[in-house]
């Protein structure tokens, strides 16, 4: 009965709807540093994440006076537990120069975006080109 069900499911789900970001979960707040595969830093106080083997999207923000993410050669997180999540206590770890244990960054925040939300994130802060408008740009109101 249960093959039934999931063989009926699948059956109702459209090709283009079945892509590799489907298994991303929307709702997980935290990642392992162990499965970032890529890091892109945004600004000064913003980067994006690529983990697993799905390349799920996290956006990390992060608040410090030391935290200038755009000059950084290296990302490391410091954390005795190897989770990455909001609200926890783990530090970022971008400048070799820095003084002493003052001079860290901490994550304000971890949210997982879609890809939309990505693409729109990068074209907000000139990652890659605007967006281009969708449908003809005119507006139709209707009589009233």
């Amino acid at each position: 009965m249960l093959a039934l069900a999931v063989l009926g499911l699948s059956a109702c789900a459209a090709p283009s709807e079945l892509t590799s970001r489907s298994r991303c979960d929307l709702r997980s707040f935290c990642f392992n540093q162990n499965n970032i595969r890529n890091v892109t830093i945004i600004n000064n106080e913003a980067f994006i994440v690529h983990v697993g083997s799905n390349r799920c999207p996290y956006l990390v923000e992060v608040s410090g006076v030391f935290c200038d993410l755009t000059f950084s050669s290296t990302i490391g997180f410091s954390n005795s537990d190897g989770r990455i999540c909001r609200a926890g206590n783990t530090q970022i770890v971008s400048d070799p120069f820095r003084r002493n244990n003052n001079d860290v960054c901490r994550i304000r925040n971890v949210k997982p975006v879609t890809d939309d939300e990505l693409l729109e994130y990068y074209a907000v802060h000139g990652r890659i080109p605007p967006l281009p408008p969708a449908g003809s740009g005119q507006l139709e109101l209707e009589p009233q």
